[in-house]
């Protein structure tokens, strides 16, 4: 399958990249052939920030290895072949800024989806001078391959019970995706009576991912303290469901000061909860009627921004892999990528590093900017 032209970081910073595995042992696996049984174990990719010079003369890493590329291929039903072994604008073995830490963001992937899903993405953030920790999930991604050499791959029995029962839920979320009738508060009612009923599992998986992002966030003030700012506070991103762990992260842990959902229906269990910190909602036109309650109950400065023709997996890496308009949409991928990288980095320069102002919000025609009401 032939790739398109992909972007170029455009930052002061080169980026290095290291990958490390974590166990956490207060807790067994509850999905995969080892659930009940295994601790749970996470992976995760640090992107930070190294002077140029010093990535001089580095060979450029590797992003996916062929054995996780097919698993991803089978995992989206993707047709074609991506070839194996890409390398990617980023660095191994490169010592980091000496003396000077950065801002860190967390990111999470999609259900089924991959640790380095947004790589482009997370590469641009660290060449502006941010460190990255994107986490995979264990059965919950395609494939995470772990510094012992093992791996695990999706647990397909997530998509049965994503929603219960499936086909009867899936008629449903498709009604409830459509009807964009009423005000914001008749939409969110009719989604939490959509949740209240098909997506307990999905609730589970929520509060699961909180926790992943609570033993990285763990491991990372341990083990780079000495790169993170995080008198700084903490920013989360990520994609469909990752960008519901990024709401409920925002909600439930007081370490991160802001986050953004790109595209994730805003499942969990939220009751009598009001956001108190600054989030940012990124959709595209046919799930808007699925995340309203990010601009309803919050007491915190709230952003909305609709893109125009895209599709929900647009959203990631897939748009320069797979050029197929029904499944990643219509806009330009550079285009979407420079739009998305300015959404991220103009939030989290004004939240993390109190540098900027709303200037990074977009309201052209291809994206429209939704205002609290």
């Amino acid at each position: 399958m032939a790739q398109a032209v992909t972007p170029k970081a455009s930052g002061e910073y080169k980026v290095g990249t290291c990958v490390f595995s974590l166990w956490d042992r207060t807790r067994k696996e509850k999905l995969g052939p080892e659930a009940g049984k295994r601790d749970r174990r996470l992976h995760v990719r640090l992107y930070y920030p190294v002077l140029p010079e010093d990535a001089a003369g580095h060979p450029e890493a590797v992003v996916l290895s062929e054995q996780k590329l097919k698993a991803i291929l089978k995992t989206f039903s993707v047709p074609g072949k991506v070839d194996g072994d890409a390398t990617a604008e980023f660095y191994e073995d490169v010592p980091a800024v000496p003396g000077k830490k950065f801002p860190l963001v967390i990111y999470s992937h999609g259900l089924g989806s991959y640790t380095e899903a947004n790589n482009f993405l997370c590469i641009e953030m660290c060449s502006r001078g941010y460190v990255v920790a994107a986490i995979g999930h264990s059965y919950e991604s395609a494939m995470n391959e772990y510094e012992d050499g093992t791996a695990d791959l999706f647990d397909k029995t997530c998509m049965k019970r994503v929603y219960e029962p499936y086909w009867g839920g899936a008629f449903k979320l498709l009604k409830c995706q459509k009807n964009h009738k009423g005000t914001w508060e008749e939409q969110f009612s009719r989604f939490d009576a959509f949740q209240a009923q098909h997506c307990g599992f999905l609730r589970e998986l929520v509060e699961e991912r909180r926790k992943d992002v609570a033993c990285v966030t763990d491991a990372l003030i341990e083990k780079y303290s000495d790169r993170i700012d995080f008198d700084a506070g903490i920013g989360i991103t990520g994609h469909s469901l990752g960008g519901v762990t990024a709401y409920d992260v925002c909600h439930h842990d007081d370490r991160f000061t802001c986050g953004i959902n790109i595209d994730g229906l805003l499942a969990g269990t939220y009751d009598g909860l009001v956001m108190k910190k600054p989030f940012c909602q990124i959709s595209c036109e046919e799930n808007t009627s699925l995340v309203t309650r990010a601009m309803l109950y919050t007491e915190a400065p709230a952003y909305w921004e609709v893109f125009k023709d895209m599709k929900h997996h647009g959203f990631c890496d897939m748009k320069f892999n797979v050029p197929v308009k029904a499944i990643v949409g219509k806009m330009e991928p550079l285009m979407l990528h420079d739009y998305l990288c300015r959404i991220h980095l103009g939030f989290f320069d004004k939240f993390l590093k109190n540098t900027g102002d709303d200037s990074f919000l977009i309201d052209d025609g291809n994206v429209v900017r939704y205002d609290k009401r």
